[in-house]
């Protein structure tokens, strides 16, 4: 029954799509019909411009600290992994977008900065280095993923069941960027102001 509950409120507050209230509701646009088609930040600084980018951001990145506020208050600290990992599949299986929606860094960045502010930094940094430095922000955001794997997991002192529920966000986080691997592998992966 908790788990139910927990599943339920956390999916719906993922599901709140930052670029489809920004975009659809007060622009007019859905990002999933330009640009990569993808309902996230990054595609909403191309197609919805820097104020709508920025406040993607903010919505998506702010939902994931509410998230952890509200289930640590009614629900412990126990089960915090497990309810992000329900936030995560709602902000990027939106039922209501057709199940096409982000995929789901700025919503991991803020649940794990409201989980932990420590462990969190460095694979920031490292995210935002990749980005400055490759202007691909897909590679940083699956640097982000697996960084974030390992500092949670070694310099962390959680459960078991924490861990594995760390661990499935990760992986989910990088196999939402499988098709940006590919275009990396390629090398036509497009970086920050279109170029490849």
């Amino acid at each position: 029954m908790k788990y139910g509950l927990i599943f339920l409120i956390s999916y719906l507050i993922g599901s709140i799509s930052g670029s489809f209230i920004i975009g659809k509701l007060f622009l007019g646009k859905d990002v999933r019909n330009a640009g990569s088609g993808n309902a996230g930040t990054t595609n909403a600084f191309r197609v919805l411009g820097v104020g709508g980018g920025l406040g993607t951001f903010f919505i998506d990145f702010l939902k994931g600290i509410i998230l952890v506020l509200i289930i640590k208050k009614f629900f412990g600290q126990e089960l915090i992994f497990y309810a992000v990992f329900c936030g995560i599949l709602g902000h990027d299986f939106p039922i209501y977008m057709n199940f096409k929606g982000g995929k789901g860094m700025a919503m991991t960045l803020g649940a794990f900065a409201a989980i932990s502010v420590k462990l969190t930094i460095i694979p920031y940094l490292i995210w935002l280095s990749t980005v400055l430095i490759t202007k691909y922000v897909s590679l940083g955001s699956i640097l982000f993923f697996i960084s974030s794997v390992i500092f949670y997991i070694v310099f962390g002192k959680f459960s078991n069941l924490s861990n594995i529920f760390v661990i499935l966000i990760c992986l989910m986080g990088i196999f939402r960027h499988k098709s940006n691997i590919v275009r990396l592998i390629n090398g036509n992966e497009n970086k920050i102001g279109g170029k490849k």
